[in-house]
């Protein structure tokens, strides 16, 4: 049976429908038991047995990737992957992959947000403190 180790936080909060596929396909999970970004020491103690890692933001060294030996994917969640080692990753035969529409409808709602917070001068009451005036 593969096993997976879920790192990032959110992951399955408000739709646990991607666990529920990975389980359904047998697939053990493991999600991030302290509820909040690893630290390296703490990763290297987690990621010994796992087969596939689906990664936040933590760092993914050369010193993680040496202590999983079972290793085969890394899949960050996200559109970066200057936290991973890809050359210790290529070194070990490690496929290393990433999500770059996934963050597409936040990045399209927190624009709409900012023109229109500029097109109503918020930034301007904020500044001015006149909303504590008001209320």
């Amino acid at each position: 049976m593969s096993k997976v180790l879920i790192t990032t936080v959110p992951f399955g909060d408000k739709n646990r429908l991607p666990i529920e596929q990975l389980e359904a396909a047998g697939i053990e999970c493991l999600i991030n038991p302290l509820g909040r970004k690893l630290k390296e020491e703490e990763l290297v103690e987690m990621v010994a047995d796992f087969d596939v890692l689906i990664a936040g933001t933590e760092d993914i060294t050369d010193a993680v990737m040496a202590k999983a030996s079972h290793l085969k994917l890394i899949s960050r969640v996200g559109i970066g992957l200057d936290n991973v080692d890809l050359l210790a990753a290529e070194r070990r035969g490690i496929k290393v992959s990433y999500t770059p529409d996934a963050p597409a409808p936040a990045v399209a709602e927190l624009t709409i947000g900012l023109m229109l917070a500029l097109l109503r001068s918020i930034h301007v009451c904020n500044a001015n403190k006149i909303w504590r005036k008001v209320f």
